[in-house]
């Protein structure tokens, strides 16, 4: 029993550690980004049993290592019972992840590009040279992956309130204002032009967990006395962004709200 027990809990616990580090050995070159989300499938995704049924081998393990360190708690030795639920609570609170990734896949359209103007959305052109796979272009007319709508359809259905906003500063001021906000945001800014259209500011954000990169360009464009802000954020890697890059644009605004000057 008590050998059964402990296989159990590192068992579980070895799925736990599996999901912790899917996303460091992905920042440390181990292996590519596609095999560490494959890793974190393989603990999490439910095994068919039978048709309609299937376990998912993290929870199993982990609802078993609990009922196993009960059992030790009982019969003893009890250093054995502590050490396989902590191993079971491990195993829970790591397996929280993917579901909460399946989650927000379910919750979000399968896109990873979005942008507060269709017709004529931010470039990215020095991200354009950094490593990636979804080329800089907006694909906005393309059809989404398992869907009828295009990627600027499903953008505006599920994100109806990312516009452009009027900002009662002048441009100058403004930009002032922008940078500031995106080093809050822990991006770091690439660079700055200004053309007769106004400013474009390029900047980059990464992902703690597993490293990913994500373009984030602001325009500001004059308007009078007022200045337009369009902003664009897109995953150089990766079919969906989990919505995150729809999140960052309206914390940027939130921001940028709070800034506005009276």
């Amino acid at each position: 029993m008590r050998v059964i027990i402990t296989l159990i809990s590192l068992a579980a616990l070895g799925c736990a550690l599996t999901i912790g580090f899917a996303g460091p050995g992905t920042q440390m070159g181990w292996w590519d980004y596609g095999t560490g989300l494959g890793l974190i499938r393989q603990v999490s995704a439910p095994i068919q049993i039978t048709e309609g049924i299937g376990i998912s081998p993290i929870f199993t393990l982990a609802g078993l290592a609990a009922i196993g360190g009960i059992i030790a708690l009982i019969i003893r030795p009890r250093g054995l019972g502590v050490f396989a639920i902590v191993c079971a609570l491990v195993a829970f609170g790591a397996a929280q992840v993917p579901l909460k990734m399946r989650a927000l896949v379910e919750a979000n359209p399968f896109i990873h590009d979005i942008t507060t103007d269709f017709d004529n959305p931010p470039p990215i052109i020095a991200g354009a040279s950094k490593e990636r796979k979804n080329p800089p272009e907006y694909v906005g007319d393309s059809l989404v992956s398992r869907s009828e709508m295009t990627v600027a359809e499903a953008q505006a259905e599920a994100f109806p309130d990312l516009k452009p906003v009027k900002f009662n500063a002048a441009l100058d001021e403004t930009r002032e204002i922008v940078r500031h906000i995106i080093e809050e945001m822990n991006m770091e800014i690439l660079d700055e032009t200004l053309n007769d259209d106004g400013w474009l500011i390029e900047a980059e954000f990464k992902s703690k967990w597993f490293g990913f990169y994500d373009d984030f360009v602001v325009r500001l464009s004059p308007e009078g006395s007022l200045t337009r802000v369009d902003v664009r954020s897109k995953s150089r890697v990766g079919g969906s962004d989990l919505g995150a890059n729809a999140a960052r644009i309206k914390t940027f605004f939130e921001k940028l709200k709070e800034a506005q000057p009276i």
